[in-house]
């Protein structure tokens, strides 16, 4: 959330309220920004008023133009001067990155900027103390270990991803509660195996959620029915999927209790160590021992299984975000052989006419 004292911060390092509260949302979310961007957080059209933010940012080291294609220039925001005055010292925001996270970065604040009414929980420490306070185990807490200087020394910091997590007040939610809603920002190029990826090193956090809800934002529609499947599939309890993928847990399960290991192939020994974490509670554990010692036939298991599965403690919903990045080349869709791009899903002469001239900063 935005403090008073962040804003004064930064009109104190020469930039007036609207400049400062811009610069902000781009230090806390992304670290990079387009004129485009600039433009309509502002309300403005091109002129004047982004070519004296833009050359001043860059005169004050504050800013340096990171990377252009498709004649777009695309803006870092570098300064420790500015992300000391935000207390955010610690982000690695304003680092070069590659082309894809730039563009991930691009697409998570556009998502920020078309919702200024929502309350992010803005950095890491502030979404670890919230899910501590749940009681959430610090071992579920999607993170990454970092090695230090000192080869025994690891660092853990969640959250690395930097994608949005806000709270929604649904119709639907208990009076004054508020729902953590988790964002996944894709880009239109490549598949969803980044997207499964994540929501597997999310999965067992999530669920041990009393209740959640997702969005899925990408600048065209085109993955959106599939990346509600997947996520079903994943997280819906009485889908035919998962009690057939409980049922074949216990068979697997069943072989490995009675010592017959040489039977197992290397997919159900991922799948018995997946269900050891994913199918641990007392009523599973309670008609896993029935079934195992004959006290439940093998017809009536899925039917016992699907019978007990409760509603969903989540929802799932898309956003379509406005524009598709494709502007660093081969790197994002672009046909190696024709030099063409291989997404034209969401225009983009707009912001060319305007983002062109960046390149003269």
């Amino acid at each position: 959330m935005t403090r008073p004292e962040h804003i004064e911060a930064l009109i104190d390092l020469g930039y007036n309220e609207q400049e400062s509260r811009f610069l902000y949302l781009v230090a806390t979310h992304s670290g990079y920004f387009t004129l485009r961007q600039f433009l309509d957080y502002t309300g403005t059209s091109k002129g004047w008023n982004v070519h004296q933010f833009t050359s001043k940012s860059i005169r004050l080291g504050h800013v340096r133009a990171a990377t252009s294609g498709y004649q777009t220039s695309v803006f870092n925001l570098y300064s420790r001067k500015v992300y000391g005055a935000l207390d955010r010292d610690n982000l690695r925001n304003r680092r070069r990155l590659s082309s894809e996270l730039i563009r991930t970065r691009l697409l998570i604040l556009d998502f920020v900027l078309a919702h200024p009414g929502l309350e992010f929980l803005e950095t890491e420490a502030d979404k670890v103390a919230y899910f501590r306070q749940l009681a959430v185990p610090e071992a579920l807490i999607p993170g990454r270990v970092y090695k230090g200087i000192d080869p025994n020394s690891t660092t853990k910091r969640c959250f690395v991803d930097r994608f949005p997590l806000f709270f929604s007040a649904e119709s639907d939610c208990p009076p004054g509660e508020l729902t953590p809603t988790f964002v996944y920002c894709d880009s239109v190029s490549r598949g969803l195996f980044h997207y499964i990826t994540h929501l597997r090193s999310y999965e067992h956090f999530l669920r041990r959620l009393s209740g959640f809800y997702f969005v899925y934002a990408a600048p065209s529609p085109v993955k959106f029915r599939r990346a509600e499947q997947f996520f079903r599939s994943t997280f819906e309890e009485n889908s035919t999927a998962n009690v057939q993928s409980i049922a074949r847990y216990f068979r697997v399960r069943r072989l490995w209790d009675t010592n017959k290991h040489s039977l197992l192939t290397r997919a159900d020994r991922d799948l018995l160590r997946y269900g050891n974490q994913r199918y641990h509670d007392e009523f599973l554990e309670s008609v896993y021992r029935k079934w195992a010692t004959g006290g439940t036939e093998e017809k009536a298991l899925e039917a016992l299984l699907g019978a007990h599965q409760t509603a969903p403690k989540w929802r799932f919903r898309t956003h379509l975000l406005p524009r598709d990045y494709d502007i660093f080349g081969s790197e994002s869709g672009m046909d190696r052989r024709t030099g063409i791009s291989g997404d034209r899903s969401v225009p983009r002469s707009a912001s060319r006419s305007v983002e062109g001239k960046a390149k003269h900063l």
